[in-house]
């Protein structure tokens, strides 16, 4: 195995597809061995009660060393513009 994909001791294993990630947050689907950043990302996914392709419900793909993890898009203007501040204004 690569050295950079060398599963890290924290790292979490799903035995029948061999796939490895990190952070407890997130969630591996056992009918299609995709990895979702959290729950809210793998629920969208198993829309109608089957697994559908990540990029048609509107995930987004991430690359990590592991491989794809995808999630739900970032807001419009980041975290920043999630909270209605202009980027780069702190919080008071």
């Amino acid at each position: 195995m690569d050295p950079v994909t060398q599963p890290p001791a924290n790292a979490i294993h799903h035995g029948a597809c061999k796939q490895w990630w990190t952070g407890a947050e997130r969630s591996h689907c056992g009918g299609c061995c995709q990895t979702f950043t959290s729950l809210t990302s793998f629920e969208k996914h198993r829309k109608g009660l089957r697994c559908n392709p990540p990029e048609s419900v509107g995930l987004v793909a991430r690359q990590k060393p592991y491989g794809v993890l995808w999630g739900l898009p970032a807001p419009e203007g980041g975290y920043a513009g999630l909270h209605g501040r202009p980027e780069g204004e702190e919080a008071a």
